[in-house]
């Protein structure tokens, strides 16, 4: 049984490679976009920084890690299991430490930021939480919701990423 999980892993191996490598690019390209506009980051209070920017870093990061360990050779499913539902229980405490389910109750995010920000992001938190029971019993459909939750936190990342540095050009203008 396990050559054959490991099979399964190996089949999975060029998406890892794909998705990690995007992570990485984006999380570089977000140095980037806030070394660009210091100024009004630098206006902004530490908690709107935590609750808004840090999480985009902390998404991308994610992903590279999950796919970090998704080609960890000969990784076992136990190991692989225990790391991804530490992972994904370690940053829904974080999600909800960083105080942005706050900004929403003060009525400081509309319902697209609320699913961008909270909502999308626990979800694919979840479903890597999901996914590690599934490795852990060796069952196929945890690659398929690994994958699923690291397509789902990178398109969460890029489209937070935009509406920052949506924000911060309006920012800087005004």
């Amino acid at each position: 049984m396990a050559e054959t999980w490991l099979e399964q892993l190996h089949q999975w191996h060029e998406f890892y490679i794909l998705i990690g490598t995007a992570a990485a690019t984006l999380t570089g390209l977000m140095f980037v976009v806030v070394s660009i506009g210091p100024q009004v980051i630098a206006t902004r209070g530490s908690s709107g920084v935590r609750a808004f920017v840090t999480p985009v870093m902390v998404h991308f990061t994610s992903v590279l890690v999950v796919s970090a360990l998704m080609i960890v050779p000969l990784m076992t499913p136990g190991i692989l299991a225990v790391l991804l539902a530490l992972g994904s229980l370690g940053v829904l405490i974080y999600i909800f430490a960083t105080g942005v389910h706050g900004q929403w109750r003060q009525g400081k995010l509309g319902r697209d930021d609320w699913i961008g920000y909270i909502g999308l992001p626990i979800l694919s938190y979840l479903v890597i939480l999901g996914s590690a029971v599934a490795i852990w019993r060796e069952a196929a459909s945890g690659f398929v919701l690994v994958a699923a939750a690291a397509i789902l936190l990178l398109i969460v990342g890029i489209r937070n990423a935009w509406d920052l540095v949506i924000w911060m050009a309006q920012k800087s203008r005004g």
